[in-house]
Order: C-alpha cells, then sequence, then structure tokens
C-alpha cells in the first residue's frame, strides 16, 4: 500500500492544520479557477441568479452536516483520547445512517414545495430546474459529513484533504463537459448546471472517502477489538445531545444568510435599480467579490476543523493548558493573516479585481470588503473554538447577533444609500460577532487576549505594508512584462516581505515555523 491508514499514526494537531491548509490551498485553487471560468461563462447575472440558490442548498446541506461531523469527530477523538477505538467505526456507521435519512426527508421537501421556494422565497422561478436537479444529489451530498467526522476525530487528515482535491477537479470537468449546453441555454440552464456542478463534486468526495474509509476497516479487520463496545442507541442519543445544538446554530444561521442574500436584489430595486441590474450587482458582490476575500481563510478553516477535536480532546483530559496554548496560537495566526491580506486588497482592489474577473470591474467592492477580512478569519477561528468548548448555544447567540445587524444593514440601508453602507454592515457585524466570541472564550478559560501580540504587531505590520504596497507594485513595473506575472510577483513579495516582518517583530518565531513545517518535533 502507497499510503498508511493505521490507528497508531496520529497527525498532531498543527501538522493536521497545515495538511488541510495545503490541499485547501490546491482546492481551493482549483476552485477559483472554476469560478473565474463559470463568471466568464454565464456572466453576473448568471451568477447572481446562481446565488439565489446556493442559500437553499447550503441551508439544508450544513445543517444536517456540521451538526454531524462535529459530534462524530469529538465522540471518536474522545473515544481515541480514553484508548476504546472499537468505538470510532460504529459511532461513523450510526451516523450514516442518520445523515442519509435526514437527506431523503430534506429531498422530498424541496421536490413538493419546489415552485413555492423559487417563485415566493427565491423571488425567481428560474431557479426552479436547479432545485429539480438537486432532489436525488441531496442525500449522497451529506453523507460525507460522517466519513469527514470520522477521519478528524482520528486525526488523520489526508484523507479528507485529497477528497477536497477530488471534489473541485470533477467540478470543475462537469462544467467543462458542459460548457456548449450552458452558452446555448440561457441563465436558467447555467444556473441549474452549476448548482448540479457542486452536488456532483461532494458526491465525488463522498466517493473517495468511503473507498478510504472500507481500505482502513479491511486492514485492521484482523486486529483485537479494545475497549467495551457502545449500544447504537446509546450512541444515536449521544450523537443527536451533541449534533443538535450545533444543527440548529446552523439552521438557524443559514436561514437568516439566505434572507439576508435574497434580500439584496429586491432592496436594490427598491433603491431605483432595474432588476436586471440588481443581479448583476449582487453576482458581483457575492459570487465574485466575497470569494475572492474568502480565499485565504482556507488557513483558518482549517485551524476551524482541527480545533474541535484536537480541544475536545484536551478538555477530556484536562489538559487546560493545552487547551488555552492552541486556542492563542490559533487567533494569533488568524490576526497575521487577516493584517497581512487586509493590505493586500486595500492596496491592490483594482489589479486583483482585474486579473481575476477580466469581464466585471469589482475593484471598489474588493476595497470596501478588505476591512473585514480580520473579522471574517477571526469568527471562523472562534466558532471552531467555541465548538470544541461545547459551548454551541453561545455559539448560535452571538452569531444570530451579527445576522440581524447585516439583514438591518440590507434592508435600512441599501435602499436609500446602496450597496457600499450595507458593507459597511457587513464588517460591522463580524466585528461585533468576533468580540461577543472572545469575550465567552475568556469566561470560560480565563484565556486573557494578548493585545500585543494578537493586534499591535500584525497591525504595525499591516500599515506598512500598505504604507509600501504601491511602492513594491511600481518597482517590479520597472522590468517591464507581463503586467499579470507583475502582479502575481507582487502579491507573493509582499506576503514574503510581511512574514519577515512579522520576524523582525518578534510575532512568529524561526522555532515555531520550523515546527510547523514538520521539520522539528
Amino acid at each position: 500500500m502507497i499510503f498508511d491508514w493505521s490507528a497508531d499514526v496520529r497527525r498532531s494537531f498543527v501538522n493536521g492544520a497545515i495538511i488541510l491548509m495545503v490541499a485547501g490551498l490546491v482546492a481551493r485553487l482549483f476552485g477559483f479557477a472554476y469560478r473565474i471560468y463559470l463568471s466568464n461563462l454565464i456572466g453576473a447575472e448568471g451568477m447572481g441568479l446562481f446565488q439565489l440558490v446556493i442559500p437553499v442548498y447550503t441551508t439544508v446541506v450544513l445543517t444536517i452536516t456540521a451538526g454531524i461531523s462535529i459530534a462524530v469527530s469529538k465522540m471518536v477523538a474522545e473515544q481515541q483520547a480514553r484508548n476504546h477505538p472499537v468505538n470510532a467505526g460504529r459511532i461513523t456507521a450510526c451516523a450514516l445512517v442518520m445523515v442519509l435519512a435526514a437527506g431523503i426527508f430534506a429531498s422530498l421537501l424541496i421536490l413538493l414545495n419546489r415552485f413555492m421556494i423559487s417563485s415566493r422565497i427565491l423571488g425567481d422561478s428560474r431557479t426552479q430546474t436547479a432545485l429539480l436537479l438537486l432532489v436525488p444529489c441531496l442525500p449522497l451530498t451529506v453523507a460525507a459529513s460522517a466519513l469527514k467526522g470520522y477521519f478528524y476525530g482520528i486525526q488523520q487528515v489526508v484523507p479528507t484533504a485529497f477528497s477536497q482535491i477530488v471534489e473541485q477537479v470533477v467540478k470543475m470537468g462537469f462544467i467543462l463537459f458542459m460548457t456548449s449546453s450552458i452558452l446555448s441555454r440561457g441563465p436558467e440552464i447555467a444556473c441549474a448546471y452549476a448548482t448540479l456542478a457542486a452536488a456532483v463534486g461532494e458526491i465525488a468526495n463522498l466517493l473517495v472517502l468511503a473507498a478510504v474509509y472500507i481500505m482502513k476497516g479491511k486492514g485492521s479487520s484482523s486486529r483485537k477489538a479494545a475497549g467495551r463496545p457502545m449500544r447504537k442507541r446509546v450512541i444515536v442519543i449521544e450523537l443527536l445531545k451533541e449534533s443538535l445544538p450545533v444543527s440548529a446554530n446552523r439552521l438557524v444561521v443559514s436561514i437568516l444568510s439566505a434572507a439576508e442574500y435574497i434580500l439584496i436584489p429586491a432592496m436594490l430595486v427598491a433603491g431605483g435599480l432595474q432588476y436586471k441590474s440588481s443581479m448583476e450587482l449582487f453576482g458581483r458582490l457575492a459570487g465574485m467579490a466575497l470569494p475572492l476575500i474568502m480565499f485565504p481563510s482556507l488557513v483558518t478553516n482549517s485551524l476551524a476543523t482541527t480545533l474541535v477535536p484536537a480541544i475536545s480532546e484536551s478538555v477530556s483530559l484536562k489538559n487546560h493548558k493545552a487547551v488555552n496554548y492552541r486556542i492563542s496560537k490559533s487567533i494569533q495566526v488568524t490576526f497575521i493573516l487577516g493584517m497581512i491580506f487586509t493590505a493586500i486588497f486595500i492596496s491592490y482592489p483594482n489589479e486583483i479585481g482585474a486579473l481575476v474577473y477580466r469581464r466585471e470591474k469589482i475593484g471598489d467592492l474588493l476595497y470596501l470588503l478588505s476591512f473585514s477580512c480580520v473579522f471574517i478569519y477571526l469568527q471562523q477561528t472562534l466558532t471552531g473554538v467555541l465548538n470544541g468548548l461545547g459551548r454551541q448555544g453561545i455559539l448560535l447567540r452571538n452569531t444570530v447577533i451579527g445576522s440581524l445587524l447585516r439583514i438591518g444593514a440590507v434592508y435600512f440601508l441599501i435602499p436609500s444609500f446602496g450597496i457600499r453602507f450595507y458593507i459597511l454592515g457587513l464588517c460591522a457585524s463580524f466585528m461585533l460577532t468576533s468580540i461577543l466570541n472572545l469575550q465567552a472564550i475568556n469566561k470560560i478559560t480565563g484565556l486573557l487576549p494578548d493585545l500585543r501580540e494578537w493586534l499591535l504587531k500584525p497591525g504595525l505590520v499591516g500599515v506598512i505594508m500598505v504604507l509600501a504596497g504601491r511602492y513594491v507594485l511600481h518597482f517590479f513595473e520597472i522590468f517591464g512584462g507581463d503586467s499579470k506575472l507583475t502582479l502575481l510577483i507582487t502579491l507573493a513579495a509582499n506576503v514574503a516581505i510581511a512574514i519577515f516582518l512579522m520576524l523582525l517583530a518578534g510575532v512568529l518565531k524561526v522555532d515555531e515555523l520550523i515546527k510547523m513545517a514538520g521539520l522539528k518535533k
């Protein structure tokens, strides 16, 4: 065998995050290539239509999968910490049956209510075709969450990392195969195929995880089981107890997010825009600019994913020092990342927008959204922390407060002041949610904010990057050459300069970087 999936091989917290980060980078690159191709293929209006369907898709999928994935990873991690690996497979099997049943139920609901959802809720009957294509795919789409939770729980992240890449490759291949059909049949069919591509990619993700899980099961079947087997009824009760708060959290947040996205085109129309223009502006914001801002969050997504079982295991062993160390380091990395990319998007919004989306001008949207980078990334990390601590109720409360603030910005600010003031409300909501989550973590763990290392030093580096940003670009322009290549070199130079300044300021340490790279224990 090429890979050793032995239970004796356990990835550390940091190495697991790095593996997910690298795989996430590759997957995001494929995802961006896909999104760029799709946006050029279907235009801003088609992207706007697609962004109306996505909230329905994510509401169903994330509501079912988020709770189960976290519950499985926590329960499996706890059984591993107690040296009871026999229960890991039983937990995963029960979770798989539960999510399949939930997926079938959700598919039937969409099938029976597709006209009401498309016409009355989404406000555009052209989304009905996309909803119909989702129906047969949903059960298989959500099934992967149980297997992901298992691999995260045993801290073997290579299978999930590889499956992410396969998902993006399959999704891209599907759209390339259907290009001629999309070009000849208009925005409605383009939206339907884009939605179907997302579902097909998720199914490919499931098939990869299932294959690795089966191989692992065959490889370990000869080993003697250790620990007392848990009864399935007990497992189901525990899974429900762990997953329902997270799923309820996700359901409420997804509904609020869907309401926010659905309201944006309507409020733009109320402010005086034509419906076609409002869909195009909505497509540029939600389908083009926001995904660019979210691209660096692959690091914080990796941290949030690995934090849940890592913190859960440390809490189970009553190792409070390890809990606080992991939380503090994760927050510090998030602030560093946020400051670097805030500076980059402030310095080069038009250049980055033109590089990625040649047909659409999104530089002004990128510039305004850049101020939210730190808080978007921080919110993702703190979500992983609170989930690992088992405080889903607090997380739900804080997230709802932020969502209501954004919906208020959509409803009250867009008709009178336009999309720019909504983006300011977006930044304010992420900032408020992050502050509330930090306060909750401080109260639970006693972890005191290290403003000097978390905020002041990275912030100073960010200010220096902004002041020097245009000079760095002009320096590389002196050598001539292709403008796109010059910009890419400039962005890489900015990241290198930022890392050097962080090392100089003592925010990052050479020894820590060597450990994170896996070159030293």
